[in-house]
């Protein structure tokens, strides 16, 4: 069952899998369920394939009912853009951007070089409990590490249903900056963004991250990192983070 359904007033409730490390939901679930809807309608009014997502999480978004406000800000014959937003009750807790382009066939670029991996044959971490001691978004997924620093999510359920192409990548990337944390000096970093670029949508279960986190004296973090598939890599993730220290996360 996914993570996300909607009840009778056609609000989203959420399911204790939905959170993260501290207060309110895992900000990857929030973006997920946006986009998915922004995917499901460019599916329907047929405006190609999600290529870019851009989110903001202006706040908390907590675990009650949520409404969301999918639009069109344009429609064009090769590239659309699509928006979303997530309010508790009046308040905006989260918003997204979508840029969809229409495939066009291009066969003197089918020669694309490919890299095959196999991450399945990769023993599964140990699962990782959250800092508050209850479900969070972690449980989600199967977690894997390989010798070439990349670190392979399989979902074991779905974040909404239908689940799309780009908001199944957005589920796994949000955790990017925390799989690159540095040792030291052991700081809590909230991504107040997520951006997700691609060059094709993935193929098969797992989605792949090789992570890198540049963290500054002034609190100011970065994280990005490649994006693979089994057959490759398929695009990049970038959020910026505000690091602060552990006591003064509610």
């Amino acid at each position: 069952m996914p993570i996300f359904t909607k009840d009778e007033n056609s609000l989203w409730v959420s399911a204790p899998q939905a959170s993260g490390p501290f207060h309110g939901l895992q900000g990857g679930a929030v973006a997920a369920l946006m986009v998915s809807e922004l995917e499901q309608q460019a599916q329907d009014q047929e405006l190609g394939l999600a290529a870019s997502a851009s989110v903001e999480f202006v706040r908390p978004t907590p675990s009650g009912p949520l409404r969301t406000e999918p639009e069109c800000l344009r429609r064009g014959r090769r590239v659309s853009v699509l928006t979303n937003a997530v309010y508790d009750g009046d308040s905006l807790t989260a918003r997204a951007t979508v840029c969809f382009i229409n495939p066009r066939s291009l066969p003197e670029l089918s020669n694309r070089e490919t890299t095959a991996h196999d991450p399945a044959s990769l023993p599964v971490f140990p699962a990782q409990q959250a800092p508050h001691g209850g479900l969070w978004m972690m449980d989600l997924f199967e977690v894997r590490k390989s010798g070439e620093g990349i670190v392979w999510f399989r979902y074991t359920d779905d974040i909404v249903a239908p689940m799309s192409a780009m908001g199944r990548v957005l589920g796994p990337a949000d955790w990017t900056h925390g799989l690159g944390r540095p040792a030291k000096p052991k700081l809590a970093d909230p991504n107040i963004n997520l951006q997700v670029t691609l060059a094709r949508h993935p193929g098969g279960e797992f989605i792949g991250i090789r992570p890198r986190t540049t963290w500054m004296p002034s609190g100011i973090g970065l994280g990005e990192g490649e994006l693979f598939d089994v057959e490759g890599f398929i695009g990049r993730v970038t959020m910026s983070v505000a690091l602060t220290p552990f006591e003064q996360i509610g």
